[in-house]
């Protein structure tokens, strides 16, 4: 049973932190296991970042006026203000992308142009908005999930991965859990039904693997390594391993979500986030005090 129907249901706190970029400018061209597949695979994920995330941003903050709890209204603060923190930070890991010739820039550019035109068509129309938000309800269990395969599939995972791209991963993982269940809540919170939001899921699938697809062949072809072999023995084991496989080990999680009662909070709750946020401590920049007023 709802505790609380109309507000959150966020158990931990959501709190903003910074990410030190400046870990990132030594890291290699191919800085995973020097292979491209695995390298590309983690750019073409971090591209589609930041304009998504300004997207989920919009999509929420378009409800926040309907939201009454108090509770909730502060974690929509704290969401946007982890989001923003992503959105600045993926941007930093994209530039080295940029600066090793491959088209970041022109991948953004057509994700912006098919996200803010979503955002402003819902301007005009309350199920275009009411869609935009069970999209990023959606996209935001897809981040979570992968965010739970990052955190507690580690070695598989981080086999050969460059300490600082892994730093960054498992920080936007640790914030991606915290505030997994706010679009949710407010979706739940502001009338949004169970129809919609799995019809949305089955779009927003597609969308999430079809730009996923999009930007990692973008890579290869750049690169020239999509015509090798190697590319797509790498490719099988990393994606599709029957136990470790990026896509196939998420997939019972991806299904939770279509079950009647669902909510983000109701999978993976053992997670020891304190323990995760201990492990990226070094890659945090510290906290400045603030001068104290006479």
């Amino acid at each position: 049973k709802n505790k609380n129907a109309g507000g959150s249901h966020t158990p931990v706190d959501i709190s903003v932190r910074k990410f030190d970029t400046k870990v990132l400018e030594s890291t290699a061209k191919y800085f995973y296991a020097d292979d491209p597949f695995k390298t590309h695979f983690m750019n073409a994920l971090s591209i589609l970042f930041p304009e998504g995330e300004r997207f989920f941003i919009r999509s929420v903050l378009a409800y926040r006026d309907k939201v009454s709890d108090p509770k909730l209204l502060q974690e929509i603060n704290s969401f946007c203000g982890q989001e923003a923190q992503h959105t600045l930070v993926h941007e930093a890991m994209n530039e080295l992308a940029a600066r090793h010739g491959y088209p970041v820039e022109k991948l953004q550019s057509m994700l912006r142009s098919e996200l803010r035109g979503f955002t402003d068509l819902g301007k005009k129309s309350e199920l275009v908005r009411r869609a935009a938000l069970a999209t990023t309800v959606c996209m935001e269990h897809f981040t979570a999930i992968i965010a739970y395969q990052k955190l507690t599939n580690g070695t598989e995972v981080e086999d050969g991965l460059d300490p600082a791209v892994s730093a960054l991963f498992d920080w936007h993982a640790i914030e991606e859990t915290e505030h997994k269940g706010v679009a949710f809540d407010v979706y739940e919170a502001t009338g949004g039904g169970p129809l919609l939001l799995r019809t949305a899921m089955l779009w927003s699938t597609l969308m999430f693997l079809g730009g996923l697809h999009i930007n990692l062949a973008t890579l290869l072809i750049k690169d020239g390594s999509i015509k090798s072999w190697s590319t797509w023995s790498t490719a099988g084991k990393f994606l599709l391993d029957p136990s470790t496989g990026f896509l196939v080990r998420p997939f019972g999680d991806w299904l939770a979500f279509f079950k009647p009662g669902f909510h983000p909070w109701k999978q993976h709750e053992g997670l020891d986030i304190p323990a995760h946020i201990a492990t990226i401590a070094p890659y945090l920049p510290a906290k400045k005090s603030k001068p104290r007023r006479r």
